[in-house]
């Protein structure tokens, strides 16, 4: 359970983060919810691993949410479909109860957020 001194870091982080800092908080969510997921199926704990395999799918869909496709380029219609995808495989983890899905979209956030990360400091520059 958070603290409230936490909860309090964590939403003055949020809203005073800029739009890179942002997605980064993102997919740092969404791979933190699946790691979670993850060491609930393996404890057959069945409610939480659905809890965080939704909170996953949610935070993938408002990363889809929010791809601007005017200006995105060819990159925009890309993401769309690889988050569209991740969100499926976290589907099909959730109704079998399998890690494996969970792994292959855990390994794509990781790149994604490895990229975005040095994306995010060559801007901030």
């Amino acid at each position: 359970m958070q603290t409230a001194a936490y909860a309090s870091y964590r939403t003055i982080t949020t809203q005073t983060a800029g739009p890179g800092e942002l997605l980064l908080q993102l997919y740092q969510a969404a791979i933190k919810n699946i790691g979670q997921a993850r060491l609930a199926i393996e404890a057959v704990n069945v409610p939480d691993a659905h809890k965080h395999i939704v909170r996953a799918q949610e935070i993938l869909l408002e990363l889809q949410r929010t791809l601007d496709h005017e200006q995105g380029g060819d990159l925009a219609p890309r993401l769309d479909a690889l988050y569209g995808f991740m969100r499926g495989r976290l589907f099909d983890a959730n109704m079998r109860k399998e890690i494996g899905p969970l792994d292959e979209v855990q390994g794509l956030l990781r790149s994604l957020l490895a990229a975005w990360q040095i994306a995010v400091r060559q801007s901030a520059r």
